[in-house]
């Protein structure tokens, strides 16, 4: 959530806040450790006996001492202890590789605007303080890598979560080297047997045939990442090899993780993984078919429930470990109305299929792990594919953004019926969706003395490619209808990254009469429509809706803003 930081507003921790801006900052010639150990160092000794800190200017000193800080060359060989990330994420390796060309102002800016959601003008006032030259040029340099970045969004390692290793003394350095030569030879030969392999995983031997992996139970207790790698297998036909060998050869690999092998009503039922990729077989009177499937990505909440089967009673799902509740509902009525699903051991008992009138209604679970972050339960959609989305709502102005994130579905009434409606505006979307938010960003008077709410539709599919759709909700005489806006890729676009956007559209009155209205999100502060300047938020102009008039518009700083069309 952003808030004003003028005057005496205090945050309570600013420490991870700097580490970050300190770790961006820093050069990447230091190398990843140095810069780790110096970012957690000059953070601490910049909050460390201060009771009240004042945020800005804070910053414009931490910053100052940052950007100049001098390195002298190091090869840490005297250290006692290595420290590394506890956090990597192999997919966002290339927006680190991009990231790091960037020069250090640019760094700072983009950790000071998007990290900690700073506005712009006072990310200027930081970067002029710590002495930067040109500060123009560095949210200048941030906006055009954005740009070619496209779905690109984080860095891939997270700083504020290290692990430190102790090192042999230094009279133990030449035989530690010797060994660790040694090693290394092991490695060549041991290495390529290892492809799925980790802490608290064993693999069941086998020469020729299809090898199976397995992890141990419990193993998502003793790790940090919980992703599907952490599953234990389940099902009633866990134990049947040939059936779990024949569907890793069906697959065409010689290898796979078991996740699930049972019977699942009038089938058997196997869920395989290796990296990057699910395989779900099935074999039935039929005979048997697999599918292969992107693997989901990690949640903050880790991985999520994954789809087993579809009868005619409905889907069944496998769920993570650590779920212990499961309900169901429908995008149907006001309000959501819960019902508890049964669950045996780790699968739900069928959930049906919720879909009427041509709207997607769901179904949505609402899952509860009390021993994962902070245990409330939190929303899911299942669009029809393998994975479920994690489904949230943004409410708009004056509701203000939480910088962690929006809120779950059911959180507020108004989400629940923002979804509900936007369900019968759209189709529902294709692919392994991973997250999908109902990003509210205006909502007012429409002509005619209509309510009307503009819906930006964001979903995340599990490549980490993104898509917007925009939905004008109108209600009057007692009923909503949903005008599509428009429809955009691969940006940052209706989430906490970016959170300002503006959209137009013909739009037909129930009077039959037609208008181009237009709508800013929270910071708009003018539109041009046209041959028309506007000043705010919203403009509706009666016309033929023949043409389509060229819209874009500039936040409080000036800034142009994204447009819907």
């Amino acid at each position: 959530m952003r808030r004003s930081i003028r005057g005496s507003r205090v945050r309570a921790q600013p420490y991870r806040d700097l580490v970050w801006l300190a770790y961006l900052s820093l050069p990447r010639a230091a190398g990843e450790e140095r810069r780790l150990v110096l970012a957690h160092r000059m953070s601490a000794s910049a909050v460390t006996g201060r009771t009240r800190i004042e945020e800005v200017r804070l910053r414009k000193s931490f910053l100052r001492r940052v950007l100049r800080k001098r390195l002298m060359p190091w090869s840490g060989r005297l250290a006692t202890v290595e420290a590394v990330p506890a956090v990597t994420r192999s997919r966002d390796m290339e927006f680190t590789r991009r990231f790091d060309g960037l020069p250090a102002p640019a760094r700072a800016a983009y950790a000071l605007l998007r990290l900690e959601e700073r506005p712009h003008d006072q990310v200027m006032e930081i970067l002029t303080g710590a002495g930067v030259d040109d500060p123009a040029a560095a949210l200048a340099a941030v906006s055009d890598f954005e740009e070619q970045a496209g779905w690109l969004w984080r860095p891939a390692l997270d700083p504020t979560l290290v692990r430190i290793y102790g090192r042999p003394p230094a009279g133990r350095r030449l035989r530690a080297a010797a060994a660790a030569g040694l090693c290394l030879l092991a490695l060549v030969v041991v290495l390529p047997q290892l492809d799925l392999e980790r802490p608290g995983i064993a693999a069941a031997p086998s020469a020729s045939r299809p090898r199976i992996v397995r992890a141990a139970g419990e193993a998502w207790r003793a790790g940090t990442s919980l992703d599907l790698g952490t599953w234990a297998p389940r099902g009633s036909l866990v134990h049947d090899e040939e059936l779990v060998r024949r569907a890793i050869g069906t697959w065409g690999a010689s290898s796979a993780q078991l996740l699930f092998a049972g019977q699942v009503d009038d089938a058997r039922v196997v869920l395989l993984r290796r990296p990057s990729q699910v395989a779900r077989y099935t074999e039935t009177a039929n005979g048997p078919t697999v599918e292969i499937l992107p693997e989901p990505r990690v949640r903050p909440d880790g991985a999520g429930p994954l789809k087993l089967s579809t009868t005619t009673e409905g889907s069944r799902y496998l769920l993570p470990p650590w779920v212990r509740e499961v309900s169901k509902a429908t995008l149907a009525g006001r309000t959501p109305h819960w019902h508890k699903v049964e669950i045996r051991d780790g699968v739900t008992a069928p959930v049906p299929l919720a879909e009427r009138g041509g709207c997607w209604q769901g179904p949505v679970l609402r899952l509860r792990a009390p021993e994962i972050a902070h245990g409330l339960p939190y929303t899911m959609l299942d669009f029809g594919r393998l994975s479920l989305a994690n489904a949230s709502y943004q409410p708009p102005p004056p509701a203000e953004v939480n910088r962690y994130g929006p809120h779950e579905l059911d959180a507020l009434p108004e989400g629940f019926s923002a979804w509900k409606h936007v369900g019968c505006a759209v189709e529902r979307p294709e692919g392994e969706i991973q997250a999908a938010t109902a990003w509210e960003f205006w909502a007012g008077q429409l002509p005619e003395g209509v309510r009307g709410r503009w819906v930006c539709l964001r979903t995340t599919d599990a490549s980490g490619g993104s898509v917007v759709r925009g939905v004008l909700l109108a209600t009057g005489r007692g009923r909503t209808t949903g005008t599509p806006t428009a429809a955009r890729a691969g940006t940052w676009d209706c989430s906490r990254l970016r959170t300002d956007i503006v959209a137009g559209v013909w739009w037909k009155a129930p009077s039959g009469r037609r208008y181009y209205v237009a709508a800013g999100s929270r910071r708009v502060a003018a539109m041009d429509v046209g041959r028309h300047r506007v000043s705010g938020r919203h403009v509706a102009i009666a016309g033929s809706g023949i043409a389509r008039p060229r819209l874009s518009a500039v936040d409080e700083a000036g800034v142009k803003v994204s447009a819907l069309q």
